[in-house]
């Protein structure tokens, strides 16, 4: 996953290094060579999982949400210059940098082998976007609807969060990767559907 994080990390500098004139044009055509790059994720060379760490790893699964996760960070960028023609050089390089960070953010939850880490980042995805909501948003009540956003998704991961801390409990781990190694798998009770609700209801 590296060889797309990395490049996606380093649209920050180019934001904010590019000058004025050319900060669209360069971010853009970068994040497009990203979104190239990442489309050769979808051909593996059997159905094992990428393993390039006990953290991060994709599959057929998450190949591609990561994809689509690279290819909407270019078409944002292009659908919104219009957009923002009237905010200062400052608020466009935030602007940008809140869009990569986000890309950066969804890139590593989707590639996460555990659960925990998958939680935490896509909690942290929150931050970006209700930045964005509430400062570049179109209507005039942006400001509540970002704080319904943070709450609604809160309150809706908190089951999820619940069913994280009682699977580690019973199992020992939240490592993907780990769960067949482990000596006390899920008993098949009535708290297994549970456990499905929770985490489907997040």
């Amino acid at each position: 996953m590296l060889k797309i994080i990395l490049p996606s990390i380093m649209l920050l500098p180019l934001t904010w290094l590019s000058n004025n004139k050319n900060m669209w044009v360069n971010v853009t055509s970068y994040s497009f060579m990203i979104s190239f790059l990442s489309v050769m994720i979808l051909w593996q060379n059997d159905m094992n999982i990428l393993n390039f760490s006990l953290l991060f790893s994709t599959d057929s699964l998450s190949s591609p949400l990561i994809i689509l996760t690279t290819w909407l960070l270019p078409l944002m960028l292009l659908a919104s210059q219009n957009h923002m023609k009237k905010e200062s050089e400052q608020n466009k390089k935030i602007y940008v940098s809140m869009l990569v960070l986000l890309q950066i953010l969804l890139i590593m939850t989707f590639s996460a082998n555990e659960l925990i880490m998958f939680y935490i980042l896509f909690e942290a995805t929150l931050i970006p976007t209700l930045i964005i909501i509430t400062r570049w948003g179109n209507q005039t009540e942006r400001l509540n609807a970002g704080l319904y956003f943070l709450f609604y998704t809160l309150i809706g991961s908190i089951p999820l969060l619940i069913a994280l801390i009682y699977i580690q409990n019973h199992m020992g781990t939240l490592n993907f990767l780990l769960f067949p190694l482990t000596f006390s798998p899920l008993d098949q009770t009535w708290s297994n559907n549970i456990l499905w609700l929770a985490c489907m209801m997040a």
